[in-house]
Order: structure tokens, then C-alpha cells, then sequence
């Protein structure tokens, strides 16, 4: 029973367990119902409102998300013999395997990894889920040169980098 009048903020809670479409989304849109029964006639109801008792808007609940992504590169090149002496050559090939984990908490689209001094092969991610790696999609390969040989090494970096639902895309520089 309520009385003409009266304000009950205590009978009624409610819950709901978040799924990652709303992270993505940054927020839950929901709305409730209520519904009494009138001495007579029929039942009476009012949909929900977040700040007014004459107004029917849904609440709106903002939800944090934070977009991120790492990249791993490892190269893998052997140009030493059995004896440990140097045998590399001009025409020898680097080759890279590229590890991309999502570490934020939004899925994230066209993910792609550039690396502007190797030639690049795969990609790009259609979808990235939160926490999910991919270590199969992106290689590369880098033929040696003569400075490279004379400098003792070749160094470069790649980046990764994805659409997040929102905002600007992420980035990460390789380690």
C-alpha cells in the first residue's frame, strides 16, 4: 500500500551485471516500470526517470572504459656458426614475429602494425577483445645490408595501433 502522496525509496533495488557491449559503450541505458493498483479502475504506471517525477528518460549510467594496447616484436637471426664466428652476409634475412595485446577494457577494431623499415605481412585484426593476444597474424622480414654488417647490428621499431569504440586510436611503440 501507498498513500497519496508517499515516497517509497527503500522496497525496490535492482542490479545488473555489465557486459563488455557496455564498456564499449560507455554507458547502460535502462528504464523501469512502475505499476500500482487504484481502488478502482485500472492499474496505473509510470516509467522511470532519473530527476523528475513528470518526465519518462531512461537513466543513463556512465561506465569507465580506458583503451590500450602493447606490441612485442622479436627478431630472430642467427649469423654466427657453430664456432661462434660471424658468417652473416648482405642478402641474409631478419625475421620478426609481432605479439599485440589489448590491455585496456574495450574491444578494439583494425588493428594494424607498421613498421616503415621491414616488409610487413598480415593484418590487419578485425576485433581485439579486452586482454585477448595475437601473436600469429603480423610477421616481417629484413634483408641485410653491407652497413648493417659494418654497424655490428640493425635496429628499428614498429607501432601497433587500434580503433577503440570511441575516441581517438591507441597506440604503442615496440619492445
Amino acid at each position: 500500500s501507498l498513500a497519496p502522496g508517499a515516497v517509497d525509496n527503500t522496497t525496490f533495488t535492482a542490479s545488473y551485471i555489465i557486459t563488455q557491449a557496455d564498456i564499449d559503450a560507455a554507458q547502460f541505458t535502462n528504464q523501469a516500470t512502475a505499476t500500482g493498483t487504484p481502488p478502482s479502475g485500472a492499474d496505473v504506471t509510470d516509467l522511470s526517470d532519473d530527476t523528475s517525477n513528470t518526465e519518462n528518460d531512461p537513466t543513463v549510467t556512465t561506465i569507465c572504459n580506458a583503451a590500450s594496447i602493447a606490441l612485442i616484436k622479436v627478431g630472430a637471426y642467427d649469423g654466427f656458426d657453430q664456432a661462434g664466428n660471424c658468417i652473416a652476409d648482405v642478402g641474409d634475412t631478419i625475421t620478426y614475429a609481432f605479439t599485440v595485446t589489448n590491455t585496456g577494457n574495450v574491444t578494439l577494431t583494425n588493428v594494424v602494425v607498421t613498421d616503415p623499415l621491414v616488409t610487413m605481412v598480415g593484418g590487419p585484426i578485425a576485433s581485439l577483445a579486452p586482454g585477448a593476444v595475437d601473436n600469429t597474424t603480423f610477421t616481417a622480414s629484413y634483408i641485410i645490408t653491407q652497413a648493417d654488417i659494418d654497424a655490428g647490428q640493425f635496429t628499428n621499431q614498429a607501432t601497433a595501433s587500434g580503433t577503440p569504440p570511441s575516441g581517438p586510436n591507441v597506440t604503442d611503440l615496440s619492445d
